[in-house]
């Protein structure tokens, strides 16, 4: 019955996030057009091949969905990717020895983390899956043959999901070592020449083994409100790790390692310890975390580790009460966000940007090249014109220059000829603030002169019409170079 009621409760949440699309996660719609459609591997533009899809796996797994139900197959893929995580989760808990109520607190914080995203078709479910296998090949004191043949599976496998998901292959390896299991290394390793050959590859051929990793990371940094001792943090985030009851499931995991490491130093210990450090320093140093969607991968650890934290609490009324309020606080933000991300109006036209793509599609000439801040545009161009991504999500191209923000240099090296103009997205990015472009939107001339690039404005939309927390598209421009 306690399975039954998620499972009623995740379709409640997926009905809610059906219409409801974000433009991120529908930038994977034309790298998965691409391969059903036309046969090729990673083109966000028709015959040019790109790195900037955050999950080759996730291409791979929603590929069959789009061939059933084309766009919606992505939200079909993303709700039965999340219905099968969160119910994995369960019962993986339930296998390791959790009570009926202890294992909601590892499931519910499973959910948090994917399934907002999930529904809205992010690679996040399948994050989290591929995290929860490892647990299958610990303790590794008693690793046996039928297991150890997964290991070079899980290897192989797990950085494709997400680039930084190798953390965790880095992680096993050093615990095999610490448990002298040598042999481990070679199965991780024969396993890990997959995921080292294909973005070797990528990184030859794009310039980039994953634009979208490299040139997201950096957006993390700018935009990370604190700083202590080299370590970045979002404010936005952290108040919603502390509101939505993971700050609450950290303390109790915090507890939980600290009080077994007094009795246990075992290698599900170490994997814990070992994950949950190398992400903290990941997801603070390097990507600086903004949203709890990049946690699924240590979702269910933190959860589990939790339960431990719990069970330290001789008081029975203590103990429920522990219980009861992760359980309350995790359920009540996973249906408050859900509701709020229905109501803001968030719907595939919009995100897509369908109107300002046909008025381009009318006005720019074959082969033109669109410079775009939300490149989800993509979708509804001509397959003629090219999109170049203004932050390098799709192709990295812009990499080079985000640090000194020389918008100039960039787009003579590029000669985009059109140019999509977000005017809140230019204002939300620290670099793009410090470019031309900032210079351009605040003259608010039809035709505006800038390190010898005419700016043209073909047309103009109002921001108004634009739902809150959406960057869409306010003008268009044609670029004229050295006239």
């Amino acid at each position: 019955m306690s399975l039954l009621g998620l499972l009623v409760g995740l379709l409640g949440i997926g009905v809610l996030y059906m219409p409801v699309w974000h433009g991120d996660a529908a930038i994977y719609l034309p790298y998965v057009r691409s391969l059903v459609e036309r046969g090729q591997w990673m083109e966000f533009n028709p015959g040019e091949l790109s790195s900037g899809a955050t999950s080759p796996l996730w291409v791979l797994w929603v590929a069959p969905w789009w061939a059933l139900w084309g766009v919606q197959g992505l939200k079909v893929a993303g709700s039965i990717a999340v219905i099968v995580a969160i119910v994995a989760t369960f019962m993986r808990a339930r296998q390791l020895g959790a009570s009926l109520a202890e294992a909601f607190v590892p499931t519910l914080t499973v959910a948090y983390c994917t399934a907002p995203a999930g529904f809205l078709g992010y690679e996040t479910p399948i994050a989290a899956l591929g995290a929860l296998v490892w647990t299958y090949l610990l303790p590794i004191e008693t690793l046996d043959l039928r297991r150890v043949r997964m290991l070079p599976v899980l290897s192989a496998v797990t950085p494709l999901i997400r680039p930084e998901m190798s953390l965790l292959v880095a992680v096993y390896g050093a615990v095999a070592v610490l448990q002298r299991r040598w042999g481990l290394l070679l199965w991780l390793a024969a396993g890990g020449l997959v995921p080292v050959v294909y973005y070797g590859a990528m990184q030859a051929l794009t310039g980039n083994f994953s634009a979208s990793a490299y040139c997201r990371s950096f957006a993390l940094r700018e935009m990370a409100e604190l700083s202590v001792l080299g370590m970045q943090f979002s404010r936005t985030f952290l108040l919603e790790f502390a509101r939505s009851g993971l700050g609450f499931v950290a303390v109790l995991a915090a507890i939980g390692l600290a009080c077994a490491s007094s009795v246990r130093r075992d290698s599900e210990w170490w994997f814990a310890a070992g994950s949950f450090v190398g992400y903290f320093l990941f997801f603070t140093v390097i990507a600086p975390a903004n949203s709890a969607r990049y946690l699924a991968p240590i979702a269910f650890f933190l959860g589990w580790i939790a339960v431990w934290g719990i069970r330290q609490v001789r008081k029975r009324e203590v103990f429920w009460g522990s219980i009861i309020t992760v359980a309350g606080l995790l359920t009540l933000n996973v249906v408050g966000r859900a509701w709020d991300d229905r109501r803001r109006g968030y719907d595939f036209l919009l995100v897509t940007e369908r109107e300002c793509a046909e008025f381009l599609n009318t006005v720019a000439e074959p082969g033109a090249q669109v410079l775009a801040y939300e490149v989800q545009i993509r979708f509804w161009l001509r397959p003629d014109l090219r999109v170049l991504s203004l932050d390098g999500v799709t192709d990295g191209k812009v990499a080079p220059y985000l640090t000194t923000a020389d918008m100039a240099s960039f787009l003579w090296q590029q000669r985009p000829q059109y140019w999509v103009a977000n005017a809140e997205g230019i204002e939300r990015r620290p670099f793009l603030r410090r470019s031309l472009f900032a210079e351009v939107l605040g003259r608010n001339d039809a035709v505006v002169t800038v390190a010898g690039i005419r700016f043209e404005r073909l047309r103009q939309w109002s921001a108004e019409r634009l739902p809150r927390g959406f960057y869409g598209c306010t003008a268009v421009y044609r670029l004229r170079y050295g006239e």
